[in-house]
């Protein structure tokens, strides 16, 4: 039996961490990966929270996965309930980022009061992407409120978010949920990685989460391409979506 990879946190550990994280080879520019926790049984939360399922190397792989980012992508749904603010970079990455963190864009499809006095709050570290039905006095009380706000383009999602993220210059584009959304990347494309924490424990009587939600059912083909797990126990991996965009792997 091939048992994965045992990684701490010392520094060659963390730098066999770093590499494992690396895309795949030969996929799109910009590339989109989901970044994702679930347990053992496959709950994505406890308490309508994710942060409840992490462990210290989960830590280390989102924020590693951050750092590498040039783009973070998340639904409003996840940032309300996450309580998100701007990104920051993790001081235990912080060498391998010169930077500033990245944007993080919080998609919307209605722009509602409660997303606006998050996001009016949080500055500029937070931005707002409103898809194309978005009604214009929505997006002019936003806009009064000082966030940016940008309109996806109308069409399939493996193509408007890829221009939306090459709008920014990004080459590594990070998502981190939730599960509506995802479902919806995943069923259009526009999702090339899968990161997943499994954290080492099985969730009894808890939320009732997925970590991804469609309505119709969709099949959606994945290779694992890193796999790892720590002292403190959890599976790390990295899924590859096969087809050659993202696209012909969906059936």
């Amino acid at each position: 039996m091939t048992r994965p990879t045992v990684l701490d946190d010392d520094p060659a550990a963390l730098e066999a961490l770093w590499a494992a994280l690396d895309p795949e080879p030969g996929l799109p520019v910009p590339c989109i990966r989901a970044v994702m926790i679930s347990s053992v049984d496959g709950t994505t939360t406890v308490d309508g929270r994710s942060g409840g399922l992490g462990t210290p190397t989960d830590r280390l792989v989102y924020d590693a996965m951050r750092a590498r980012s040039d783009l973070v992508l998340v639904g409003s749904g996840t940032v309300l309930a996450e309580g998100y603010g701007p990104a920051r970079t993790a001081a235990v990455w912080a060498d391998r980022r010169p930077g500033p963190p990245p944007v993080v864009l919080v998609f919307t499809r209605t722009l509602g009061d409660d997303l606006i006095d998050h996001c009016a709050s949080a500055g500029d570290g937070l931005q707002v992407v409103a898809t194309h039905g978005v009604t214009g006095d929505r997006l002019t009380a936003a806009r009064a409120r000082g966030i940016t706000v940008h309109v996806l383009d109308p069409g399939p999602l493996r193509n408007t978010v890829r221009s939306l993220a090459t709008h920014f210059g990004a080459s590594e584009v990070t998502f981190e949920g939730g599960p509506r959304l995802l479902g919806t990347f995943l069923r259009e494309g526009a999702v090339d990685e899968l990161i997943l924490s499994m954290s080492p424990e099985i969730i009894l009587g808890g939320d009732d989460s997925r970590l991804a939600e469609a309505t119709a059912t969709t099949r959606v083909p994945l290779r694992v391409a890193a796999a790892f797990t720590c002292p403190r126990g959890g599976l790390y991996t990295r899924w590859v979506v096969t087809g050659t965009d993202g696209r012909e792997g969906v059936r």
